[in-house]
């Protein structure tokens, strides 16, 4: 496979950034720590996913990060400077990464690594990343000033997972922050798919994007991981809405292409209508699988040679202004 790449949505897999994705959870996602993401970090440290989980909901996060320290050692063997991430971007053809913060700290109570953080990484390599700050909306004005303060930081786009404000995207919390990515011309990532906390996902179905773009017909959308389960539903909302782009990100293409996952309309339409409106994601920090894989998954999709290259450079080179 010979495709340039750009990782929609990639996880900088720094010491910092790892303990911060421990830390930083919100107590309401405590449970992908037992059953989603934790069957394959925990042995990694040492310890079995049940004892992650328990950690996670008996400590404090001072406490957490304390806990941390003794696995340090182990830590360092599963994260890597910058500069060797950078390589390794190289090796794997990854021209562009999008990284992404997220700020939850209202609803969890947590504050976890600034959006300064990631500024200073663009700043650091300006040709290999493009960053999205985390932004919570229940902040209100202080969410907006956020956004021009991170924009002025180098910070290119804006991430949000509804399901954690529980707040659909149609809220009037929200309306603010689309005027200000609208004025600064930068996309805003949503979280639309399952979720494995104690929050509905009801907040996140694919419908409320259609009544977005009515309203703010210039703003860039990323729906995040594909909107599964509501795929049909994710189809027709970008079929009629160009402004609307798609990441496959979290899932392994093999399941997009695997006969009655429910992934068949993406496959069908991505293939023709929406071919200019799906981005490939990885977050591969916990997929257990390198971007060049998840890349090679793709490119091993029933798709249109034309397609593929769309699909893992093309489209996210034109949305992010690319040349």
């Amino acid at each position: 496979m010979d495709y340039k790449i750009i990782d929609s949505l990639c996880y900088v897999p720094t010491e910092e950034v790892f303990i911060d994705l421990l830390v930083s959870l919100p107590p309401q996602m405590s449970r992908y720590l037992k059953d989603v993401f934790g069957p394959r970090i925990a042995p990694l440290l040492g310890i079995t996913a049940e004892e992650l989980y328990q950690m996670k909901v008996s400590l404090t996060p001072d406490e957490l990060k304390k806990e941390t320290k003794r696995f340090l050692p182990r830590i360092r063997k599963l994260t890597m400077s910058l500069d060797d991430f950078v390589r390794k971007l190289d090796d794997m053809n990854v021209e562009k990464a999008i990284i992404f913060n997220l700020d939850e700290e209202t609803p969890s109570g947590i504050s976890g690594l600034p959006n300064d953080y990631y500024a200073n990484i663009v700043n650091e390599y300006p040709s290999k990343f493009i960053g999205f700050a985390g932004i919570d909306p229940l902040k209100g004005m202080d969410a907006v000033r956020e956004i021009r303060r991170s924009y002025e930081l180098g910070l290119k786009g804006v991430a949000v997972r509804p399901f954690m404000f529980q707040i659909p995207p149609t809220h009037a919390k929200m309306y603010p922050i689309y005027s200000t990515c609208v004025e600064l011309d930068i996309p805003i990532w949503f979280h639309l798919s399952i979720n494995y906390s104690t929050n509905s996902m009801d907040y996140e179905k694919p419908i409320y994007l259609d009544v977005v773009a009515q309203d703010f017909p210039d703003l860039k959308m990323i729906a995040g991981h594909g909107g599964w389960p509501w795929i049909s539903e994710m189809v027709a909302v970008a079929w009629k809405n160009p402004n609307i782009y798609i990441d496959i990100a979290s899932y392994l293409p093999k399941y997009i292409g695997m006969e009655g996952t429910g992934w068949e309309p993406l496959i069908h339409y991505g293939n023709s209508v929406l071919q200019d409106q799906i981005l490939f994601g990885s977050t591969w920090l916990f997929m257990g699988v390198s971007i060049r894989k998840l890349a090679e998954g793709v490119f091993n999709l029933p798709l249109k040679e034309k397609v593929k290259e769309k699909w893992l450079y093309k489209n996210a080179a034109l949305l992010l202004g690319i040349k």
